[in-house]
């Protein structure tokens, strides 16, 4: 098990990374096997359904840091718990088309060796939806 400081550690360069679109250094985090999953219902599939092989997470990710700006995101809170961390994070983010929003999320950071094997984000997926036009 890695200890809580370098948990930590690892999130904040993850999240760095992401605040200026760095998939390079974010993807750097990740270990062998890496998934990612955005909870939400059938309303937002194909963006809620867990990725895995790596086309399909690269795909993933180049997507989400196309069209989300989250520079202005920080995060609130850490919990850790072994090799799993949830991080609560809050502030505006603002889709392609210029459209912001003020939100909040979790993520949930599965560990292994030092390395993210898991991330699964939980957000408001109607927000999502609408932001998107997915749903009126």
């Amino acid at each position: 098990m890695t200890d809580r400081e370098t948990l930590e550690g690892i999130i904040n360069k993850l999240y760095e990374a992401r605040a200026v679109n760095n998939i390079d250094a974010l993807m750097s985090h990740t270990g062998p096997g890496f998934s990612f999953c955005l909870v939400g219902s059938g309303k937002l599939a194909p963006m809620a359904q867990r990725v895995c092989e790596p086309a399909a997470v690269d795909t993933a990710m180049r997507g989400l840091v196309a069209d989300w700006d989250m520079s202005q995101i920080k995060t609130t809170r850490l919990y850790v718990d072994g090799d799993t961390v949830f991080a609560h994070r809050a502030g505006l983010i603002r889709y392609r088309g210029g459209r912001e929003i003020h939100t909040e999320y979790l993520d949930r950071f599965t560990f292994k060796d030092g390395k993210i094997i898991d991330l699964t984000e939980f957000v408001d997926t109607l927000m999502v939806a609408e932001t998107t036009g997915l749903v009126q």
